[in-house]
This record gives structure tokens, C-alpha cells and sequence, in this order.
């Protein structure tokens, strides 16, 4: 049988040297972290247990001092941003979001509940929007419920969610419920998105610039009011496009339908002298009414 591997001790770096410290974790790897059990005791019940139990003389103090030592399974880099978690005027930045999420595991293992939290905001700052999906996975892990609805929101950028995806690195991590909570939230985002195009209350006003009693295009009954077959045409193009993917983005990155109603705009002599203008200003306050509408719906809350 082969020999075990000997670990080198090393010193971890400040705030974790300072040797007028009252107990010393050593990490996996070797290194001690030199701490004070008043900090670890408010931030976890599971050390202020630890620190009552007696630790055996000839395993618990360190070769240079009668400080204790406590063995822990974390590795130094994750011992080191779970300290400074805990630490006062201390902020970590994580080098990856696995390594966040290993970070946020040891910081539930300890019952460090004010840790996680700043973990939570500390991950969402630093890896959203990019792994969205995955940071709401994690807020429905943990419980953090503003975390899930922001997360939830940026997730209504992806057309027809629901579809089988490899995009969802974090759905191993919640339940059914949680992952249905997100479709349905994007479902009815997507409803009350694709319903602006036909609301009386904000399109007539917006469309009386457009509207011309003198043009000749093909009128089609709209809400309460006739509009060119060209503008009739976008609408519902440009609801069908909301539905599947209800966020202002849509029409902002999705111009096809928009640029398409303009070109056929163009072909009557009295629709091409303001299309453009006209348009553009429509397409602003359609705009700001999708987001405003999508904003009343909220993400599903835990019971």
C-alpha cells in the first residue's frame, strides 16, 4: 500500500494570519486560517457548538502556540471566501460560479445563513445575466425569492422556453414545481405581451398619428377602429413574436416584421410620406407598454 501523502502546512494570508487569534482552521489542503471563535459563533450555531466541545490535547494545538486547531474538508480557496463572508469590511470574488456554489454548500453545511445570503447577492452581481438559468436554480435552492423573479424575468429573453435545452446547467438542482413556477411565469408574461397589440386603451391613441383618411391600403377591423392590412399585418406578426418570447428586447433585436410593414407602407402614395416618423414613434410606446404590462406579472411565490 502506498504511503499517504504528506501535507505541507502553509499560513493563510490577511485577514487570516493574525496570530492573536483564539482558534485556527486548517483547510483540506493544509492551510490554517488563524480566526476568532466570538466571529464564528455569531455567524454559524453549528461552530458555536463545535467551540464547546473539548478538543484532544494531542490533536488540537498547533506546534507554535496553544491555540486550538479544528480540521475542516474545505479547501483553502473555499474556507478562505466563506471567511471573508463572515469577516466585517471583507468582500470575496469568486473565480467561477461553481466555485460560488461550493462556497454557498459549505456555508449551508455550517447553518452560516447570513454567509449565504451575501453569497447569493455577491453571485448575482457577478455572474448575472450570463448563467441566468442556473442563479435561479440556485435562489429556488436556497429560498431567495427576489433572486428567483429577477432571474426569472432576464429568462424571458429565450423564445418558446420549455423546449428541451442543454442551456439549463442548473435544473439537476430543483424541483418540478420550481422549473414549472418559470413556465408559467413566461407563459403569462407571454399572454399579457401578445395582448398590448389589440389593447383599445393605449393603441388608439398611439396609432391616430398613423391612421390617414385618405389612404387608399386595404382597411382590417382593429380593437374598435380600422388600420392599414400593412400595420394590421405587423401587429399580429410582432404579437406572435411576444408571445413566444415577451420581453421589450423582442422588439428591439426583432426588426424583420417592423422593417417589413414599412417597405409595404411605402407602396401607397399617402402612407409613405409618414411611415417612418409615424412608426417609429408607434414603436416607442409599444415598446415601453410591453414593458410595462409585463412588469404586473410575478414570479409564483413558495408557499
Amino acid at each position: 500500500m502506498a504511503a499517504t501523502e504528506e501535507i505541507t502546512i502553509s499560513q493563510a494570508q490577511a485577514p487570516f494570519d493574525d496570530h492573536n487569534c483564539d482558534i485556527i482552521l486548517r483547510s483540506a489542503d493544509g492551510v490554517d486560517f488563524h480566526v476568532y471563535k466570538l466571529i464564528l459563533s455569531l455567524m454559524s450555531p453549528v461552530f458555536k457548538d463545535m467551540f464547546s466541545l473539548p478538543q484532544p490535547e494531542s490533536e488540537s494545538q498547533s506546534d507554535v502556540s496553544s491555540v486550538p486547531i479544528i480540521n475542516v474538508i474545505e479547501g483553502s480557496t473555499t474556507l478562505e471566501s466563506l471567511l471573508l463572508l463572515c469577516y466585517p469590511a471583507a468582500t470575496p470574488t469568486f473565480r467561477s460560479l461553481d466555485d460560488a456554489k461550493v462556497v454557498m454548500k459549505a456555508a449551508s453545511k455550517y447553518d452560516m445563513q447570513a454567509a449565504l445570503s451575501r453569497a447569493g447577492d455577491l453571485a448575482m452581481a457577478q455572474f448575472f445575466p450570463n448563467n441566468f438559468l442556473e442563479l435561479y436554480a440556485l435562489s429556488c435552492q436556497f429560498g431567495w425569492q427576489h433572486h428567483a423573479q429577477t432571474a426569472a424575468t432576464r429568462a424571458l429573453k429565450i423564445k418558446d422556453l420549455g423546449r428541451p435545452s442543454n442551456g439549463f446547467h442548473g435544473l439537476q438542482d430543483i424541483s418540478g414545481a420550481d422549473y414549472h413556477r418559470l413556465l408559467a411565469y413566461h407563459y403569462q408574461c407571454g399572454i399579457i405581451a401578445q395582448k398590448v397589440r389589440s389593447s383599445i386603451s393605449w393603441l388608439e391613441s398611439s396609432y391616430m398619428a398613423i391612421r390617414n383618411g385618405r389612404c387608399t391600403c386595404h382597411q382590417i377591423p382593429s380593437a374598435s377602429f380600422f388600420v392599414a392590412s400593412w400595420f394590421h399585418e405587423y401587429l399580429v406578426s410582432s404579437g406572435k413574436e411576444l408571445l413566444a418570447r415577451p420581453c421589450k428586447s423582442t422588439l428591439l433585436l426583432e426588426l424583420s416584421h417592423y422593417t417589413r410593414a414599412i417597405i409595404k407602407a411605402t407602396e401607397c402614395t399617402e402612407c409613405q410620406k409618414t411611415v417612418v416618423e409615424n412608426m417609429n414613434r408607434f414603436h416607442t410606446s409599444y415598446i415601453a407598454q410591453v414593458k410595462k404590462v409585463v412588469a404586473t406579472v410575478r414570479l409564483e411565490a413558495w408557499d
